[in-house]
């Protein structure tokens, strides 16, 4: 056969160059090899008597892809035609080229067009080298599958370094043990409801589902570079319903985030961007994430840049020479995006004989000025009227696709938009839009957010603007109150557009702009957040960052006085900084929740960070208003601890209450004791989760045994405390001041709670709430706690759950109770280990003791029989109970009966916890017709909707809006419990 080129070979081709003999060789080889090649053997019966044309087809049909070439490949070795293998082996090796050469290709292009580098390759390969060292040690050095994130300050380049790399692999410079990498913006899957991870690969590569099965046999060989999860719509969650099959189509959500959590293709490899906002909502999926952190330029980079920039040496000297002597400029240029952009300022005023003049303080201010230079060199010869449509249509198209979170537009989208052919072609000659294929895109995501913000001040107040787009309030609302964080960078423009400097940049381009009213309507809606909920740490972060885009001391002050709760989290020195100057414009702040980590973690720090540290811990020196403080999850060194506390000590307006949620290096705890317990002031103190061995121990209770100790309750959940220490707690109960003390979650055993006990029978003790779940007491503590309980005429609220106080010390308690002189209202006996044999006592209990209204005996093995005991209490006229726990008590449909009696006869009942019953539409039913009748009393059910079916669903909607006095929830009594134990909430809900 004459020579042909191997990639026009089939196999019958290479199967006809054997003879008869050679043929025979290789079935019998192929029949008995295919367990070395870990294959399913084609059948004996099949091989015998195939002709080379049906063996290939066979082979084709048993091995998918190009398996059947390897194993051809393997076999003409054993039958000693190197010349056949020699061709094979060039077809072979030809075919990730198939795919590499369409990477390389779509990659040039992207590079060309996506880029905002317009500079050499080998430039961007220099400014990165170290990048690309780390990413290549950590795929060199880590056996099997790595998930790798990098990070930057926004505008470093995390884009195209993605892009860099997809271009480095497919030239074959980098990361060459993958045999396959594929790229997804995934910000491009908004749009899709349902998907495959096949149908995913094969919109870019529709080759893919020809050599599906061959790829995929090698996951290891793969790699998944995602990039644009700041623009993603779905909520990855932690999930259990993911899929393992690359094939099958899901919603979108789950094809990711089993990419993600590695249930699909666990032996492959992740290479994610993520930014600011991306990183809370992503990270926690990932599996031993590593790190690449992109720099932003070195300063001596700076210069280089410049002159690849400018072709004209000249130009370049001059650019690089006003950049220089401005020093704000030159730092400025130190981001990637913003020497960009500061580049073609100087390029279209050069071209003009301008002056250079560049305004780069803010991301605003730099785009405003891109725009100022843009139209003044490409769009000055059009009237400003004519430049202010076209601008507004190519805005509207901008808000839009923030809305919708579109970022890629089809043509029709720019002409429903307003945006002509002709206008498409100003946009994309001036790099404001580019082509990516037959649709459209902005050159970069920030310029969208840009002209999103833009187009609320080119409305005019009667125009009525595309349905999609919502108002200022609402995107305001969206983006700091309700975590739309696609939004964010859109709030910050517009914050930052109601600087009069920047308007004075844009008015002359586009006429009049309604930055005034902007700002009032901006003002109105953060003074409706700030009367809601709704705002977390890092809302306000967000708030800070867009704050920081005005840089208006008054418009900060005036945002910063409408707020009397806010929430804060530092994890970095901009951070500190930022909140630092922000937090002193907060003349009416009452409670201020702060987590502070990373900073401080360098006893080394700079002076910077001391300064501003300072700055913001005399917020509590000066703030008069600000009564309650709340450290959540705090490092502190022994700088800053010492800084805080003396700040706190020289206030003249004293705390009320502060919480030291998991504080850590807390061995200045002296420090703040004395600092904040001797004022008198402070009447709530919480140290849940910080450790506090015996020393610690002995300096608060001599805080608290100070005569101008005013502290009432103390929260100590969570501390390291022991039997130990309680003899010197025990102390501090009979100073005639501490009403609530919480002790859960600490190993106190039955000796620590023996000496609590007779700090409770003193004269001089107080004490009305005493909190002791997950303490490991025994039914041997019961009798102690009985005779307390006689003693001490305060006591009402007491929290015995999660003990192993089992039937008998449970009847001890039961029988204490029914004496009149125990005042006790509330009991907690929440999985204390006892079971239906003590359920007379507690019958005896609720009808015995008219001053017992809660009694919280969930997650214990009552059962049906169990539970009637107490279903007859409750019918008792001399019960006067008004909340009952019963939840996971093991419950089922045959004690609804009784239960739908219980609700139309007992008046007291107001509150009913029955989540995690097992329970029928029946037996729901039963309940619901009791819930509905006018007898019934209760006010709060607690249980699970989400867990039955639809109707049964519908049943309980139905109910609720029947009587409108009746709610029902899944945990209708934590957020109290929470408080009272002095929990984080979602501390509690881990557990």
């Amino acid at each position: 056969m004459a020579e042909s080129s191997p990639r026009h070979f089939t196999l019958v081709d290479f199967l006809n160059e054997l003879n008869d003999e050679e043929y025979g060789t290789f079935k019998t080889l192929l029949h008995q090899e295919a367990a070395v090649f870990k294959m399913e053997p084609i059948p004996w019966s099949q091989i015998n008597e195939a002709s080379r044309a049906d063996l290939a087809q066979k082979l084709k049909d048993h091995y998918p892809g190009w398996q059947a070439w390897e194993v051809v490949l393997s076999l003409l070795l054993l039958i000693h035609r190197k010349d056949l293998w020699i061709k094979v082996r060039r077809l072979v090796a030809s075919k990730p080229s198939t795919y590499k050469d369409h990477v390389k290709e779509k990659f040039r292009l992207l590079w060309d067009t996506e880029t905002c580098l317009q500079v050499p390759e080998h430039f961007y390969r220099e400014t990165i080298s170290n990048e690309y060292q780390t990413l290549k040690n950590i795929f060199d050095q880590k056996p099997g599958p790595v998930t790798v994130v990098v990070k930057s300050v926004k505008g470093a380049g995390r884009t195209t370094f993605l892009l860099k790399v997809m271009r480095e692999w497919a030239s074959g410079n980098l990361l060459e043990s993958f045999k396959f990498v594929f790229f997804f913006y995934v910000y491009e899957m908004n749009s899709l409801a349902e998907t495959s991870l096949l149908e995913l690969i094969s919109m870019d590569w529709p080759e893919c589902s020809q050599m599906a099965n061959e790829i995929f046999s090698q996951p290891e060989k793969i790699l998944f570079i995602m990039e644009g999860f700041e623009e993603l719509k779905y909520d990855l969650e932690l999930r259990t319903n993911l899929c393992a099959d690359w094939s099958q189509r899901q919603p979108t959500p789950i094809i990711l985030s089993s990419l993600l959590q590695r249930t699909m293709l666990p032996d492959s490899s992740l290479l994610l961007e993520l930014g600011k906002t991306s990183v809370p909502r992503i990270y926690f999926l990932l599996q031993h994430p590593r790190v690449i952190y992109l720099e932003e330029f070195p300063e001596e980079l700076i210069r280089s840049y410049v002159s690849h920039f400018f072709y004209d040496r000249e130009k370049a000297a001059r650019a690089y020479q006003f950049v220089q002597m401005n020093a704000p400029l030159y730092q400025a240029c130190r981001n990637p995006q913003t020497c960009w952009i500061v580049c073609h300022n100087i390029k279209w005023q050069l071209e003009r004989g301008e002056g250079l003049r560049v305004y780069v303080e803010t991301d605003t201010s730099a785009y405003a000025c891109l725009l100022k230079d843009l139209f003044k060199a490409k769009c000055e010869r059009y009237p400003w009227k004519q430049n202010r449509a076209r601008m507004k249509s190519l805005c509207a198209l901008a808000a839009e696709g923030k809305w919708t979170q579109t970022l890629v537009f089809s043509s029709e989208d720019l002409r429903r938009n307003g945006i002509s052919e002709s206008d498409t072609l100003v946009w994309l000659d001036t790099k404001l839009l580019k082509p990516r294929g037959d649709r459209f895109v902005f050159h970069n995501l920030r310029l969208q957010s840009f002209c999103a913000a833009l187009f609320y001040f080119l409305l005019k107040p009667t125009e009525n603007p595309n349905p999609a787009i919502r108002n200022i309030a609402q995107l305001l609302s969206a983006a700091w109150a309700h975590g739309q964080t696609h939004l964010h960078q859109v709030g910050s423009f517009i914050v930052g557009l109601t600087r009069e400097k920047v308007i004075k940049m844009l008015e002359p381009l586009f006429g009049s702009l309604l930055h005034k009213d902007v700002r009032r309507e901006m003002v109105r809606c953060l003074k409706c957040l700030s009367q809601e909920e709704t705002m977390n740490a890092q809302c306000f972060q967000d708030l800070f960052d867009s704050l920081l885009e005005n840089s208006d001391d008054r418009l900060i002050a005036q945002v910063g006085n409408l707020f009397e709760e806010m929430s804060i989290s530092i994890h970095s020195v901009d951070e500190l900084t930022l909140c630092s100057h922000c937090l002193k414009y907060t003349r009416f702040l009452k409670k201020l929740r702060l987590h502070v980590e990373e900073i401080f973690s360098d006893e080394s720090q700079t002076e910077a960070v001391k300064k501003f540290w300072k700055d913001l811990c005399t917020l509590f020196r000066n703030n008069s208003n600000l009564k309650t403080l709340e450290l959540d999850h705090c490092t502190f060194n022994y700088h800053s601890f010492t800084s805080l506390c003396e700040d706190l000590s020289m206030s003249e307006y004293h705390l009320r209450s502060l919480t030291c949620n998991f504080m850590l290096n807390f061995g200045g705890g002296l420090k703040l004791f004395n600092a904040t317990l001797p004022t008198g002031h402070l009447k709530y103190l919480n140290l849940y989760g910080t450790d506090l061995y015996l020393s610690r121990i002995e300096n608060l209770c001599m805080a608290l045994q100070h005569p101008s100790s005013g502290v009432e309750e103390l929260m100590l959940g969570k501390c390291g405390i022991s039997s130990q220490s309680c003899g010197i707690l025990a102390s501090v109960l009979i100073f005639k001041k501490l009403k609530h003390l919480s002790l859960v979650d600490n190993p106190l055993q039955n000796e620590g709670a023996i000496l609590l006990c007779e700090a409770l029978k003193h004269p001089n003790c107080v004490l009305e709430t005493l909190m002791l779940s997950y303490c490991g007491l025994t039914s041997i503590v019961c009798q102690y706690i009985s005779q307390a309980l006689v003693h001490n005429r305060f006591l009402t609220v007491l929290d015995l759950g999660a003990n192993f106080l089992q039937d008998n010390g449970v009847a001890y308690l039961c029988e204490t109770l029914k004496r009149t002189d125990c005042n006790l209202k509330e009991l907690w006996l929440p999985g204390c280990y006892f079971t239906q044999m003590c359920c007379k006592n507690i019958y005896s209990l609720i009808i015995g003791n008219e001053k017992l209204k809660t009694l919280k005996l969930g997650n214990n093995e009552i059962r049906d029989v169990g539970v009637q005991w107490i279903y007859e209490a409750l019918k008792h006229p001399r019960c006067r109970l008004e909340s009952l726990g019963l939840d996971m008590c093991q419950l089922t449909t045959d004690c609804c009966i009784s239960l739908a009696l219980v609700l139309t006869t007992c008046q007291t009942l107001k509150t009913l916890n029955l989540s995690w019953i097992t329970m029928d539409y029946d037996g729901l039913m039963m309940l619901c017709e009791a819930l509905s009748n006018e007898n019934c009393a209760l006010e709060v059910l607690g249980l699970d909707k989400s867990a039955f079916g639809k109707d049964a669903q519908l049943l309980l909607q139905a109910v609720e809006e029947k009587k409108a006095c009746l709610t029902i929830q899944r945990h209708p009594w934590l957020e109290e419990e929470c408080r009272m134990k002095g929990i984080p909430l979602m501390e509690s809900t881990q557990k």
